[in-house]
């Protein structure tokens, strides 16, 4: 392979993803300096990448771009030379997602989404760390210090992995922020989001915003006025749908922002997941109408994309590829390769960013990134009623990380224990039901303890 004429190598594990990969990489061919990268689509799946393959290479010819594409399953072939690496895979696919909603749901645990905290972020992590300490290994093997960017939840715990194993700078990537831009951008009338500033800090998918300022006005004091009187809810009424075309009612959000004057995700659906009283409680989930996806419905929607990504090979691809989305994936790549900065919202390890989090454990801040990596940004300490909220969970991701690192059972169940969402489970209760989750999934957690 040439690298001359075409400088960049970007890799992207899980390259098959009717998901990720046909937009994580369009906003790459729409991002000058880095449009004419070769793009590596691995997948273990060869027919899912050469069909994503497909569909990009016409798109390269429609934009005019001058890019190329590979499509592989030959780890080696991959990775070799490797500048960038974009991770967007989920070990098992739906088919393992399906316990990890399932088996807590007879322990009285009622899932809404069930790849971050919990019982099913819990298995979720334990099932992916074999494959990403490989991938790290691999990383490090065929193309030493490049950058990886991890779209795979549990966010925290598996950037976590990387961050300590990769010789490259690595960062987590989630979407939740920019829900939050967009509702402030209509409420408020803002040209772009560029007009508005904001200071947010938690974990990935539990974040909190304490200061939001727009054209020299407090925004912050202002909803904390509207809310009062009438609630996130009356000024959300027609709640878009999130980029993966879920939809929260956000009242939830409402409870929480009334409760604390802080500004949380406004993605309910997630947001629940780090409350025991939430997700324990049909009663209590029905009056806050939090909306559970099945793995019915996840099946649908990546057959639906599955159809629609074929019949753009075959026929034309829409107007709308054609224009950036809000993932900053490319934005990030760019910044790294010209050395300009650029800042927005990312998953690195606490290194003092959040004031009074514990060190270590990955934490979800703005970050800046340039030609040295990502440099995370000062949020502060995170207001008391939120810090007690937040903080456990900080504990439950270092302390399931060490288990996967030492391949400690005993520290993986005492980490599922620690969990707030099996605070009404005795430990006995939550140890078999740790034992059935990793029973299901044998076949990817085999090795994983001694």
């Amino acid at each position: 392979m040439n690298h001359a004429h075409h400088g960049r190598r970007i890799v992207i594990v899980g390259g098959g993803s009717n998901a990720w990969t046909p937009n994580i990489v369009k906003d790459m061919l729409l991002t000058p300096g880095i449009a004419d990268s070769t793009f590596v689509l691995y997948d273990i799946r060869r027919e899912a990448a050469d069909l994503v393959a497909a569909f990009l290479a016409k798109l390269n010819a429609r934009l005019g771009t001058r890019a190329t594409f590979v499509a592989t399953d030959d780890r080696r072939r991959a990775f070799e030379g490797g500048d960038y690496f974009i991770i967007t895979i989920s070990t098992g696919g739906l088919d393992a997602m399906a316990h990890d909603l399932a088996i807590p749901e007879e322990y009285g645990i009622f899932h809404t989404v069930g790849d971050t905290s919990g019982p099913g972020g819990w298995a979720r992590m334990l099932r992916n760390y074999p494959v990403f300490a490989l991938l790290a290994r691999d990383i490090n093997r065929y193309a030493p210090g490049a950058m990886v960017l991890n779209y795979t939840n549990p966010m925290a715990g598996l950037t976590d992995v990387l961050a300590r194993a990769c010789t490259g700078p690595v960062v987590g990537l989630c979407h939740g922020l920019f829900e939050n831009l967009e509702f402030l951008v209509a409420q408020y009338g803002l040209a772009s989001e560029a007009d508005v500033s904001v200071n947010y800090g938690g974990v990935n998918h539990f974040f909190w915003t304490d200061r939001i300022h727009a054209r020299g006005r407090d925004l912050l004091a202002d909803l904390r006025a509207k809310v009062r009187r009438r609630g996130f809810t009356a000024l959300l009424r027609e709640t878009p749908p999130d980029p993966m075309g879920f939809r929260s009612n956000r009242e939830l959000a409402t409870e929480l922002f009334g409760e604390t004057g802080i500004m949380p995700y406004l993605g309910d659906r997630h947001t629940a997941e780090f409350f025991p009283c939430y997700l324990t409680n049909r009663t209590t989930m029905r009056r806050l109408r939090l909306v559970r996806t099945s793995i019915d419905e996840r099946k649908l929607a990546f057959r639906e994309r599955d159809r629609r990504l074929r019949a753009m090979v075959k026929g034309t691809i829409p107007d709308e590829f054609g224009t950036r989305s809000r993932e900053s994936a490319a934005d990030i790549i760019a910044a790294h390769a010209t050395g300009r900065p650029f800042i927005d919202v990312g998953n690195v390890p606490n290194v003092g960013q959040i004031g009074n989090l514990p060190r270590g454990p990955v934490v979800e801040t703005a970050v800046r990134v340039d030609g040295n990596g990502f440099s995370p940004i000062c949020f502060g300490d995170l207001p008391q009623p939120v810090l007690g909220m937040v903080e456990p969970h900080a504990h439950v991701q270092a302390t399931v990380v060490r288990a996967c690192l030492e391949r400690d059972r005993d520290l993986a169940f005492a980490a599922l224990r620690l969990d707030p969402l099996c605070a009404h489970l005795p430990g006995d209760r939550v140890r078999e039901m740790g034992g059935r989750l990793l029973r299901a999934h044998r076949r990817f957690t085999e090795g994983l303890f001694a």
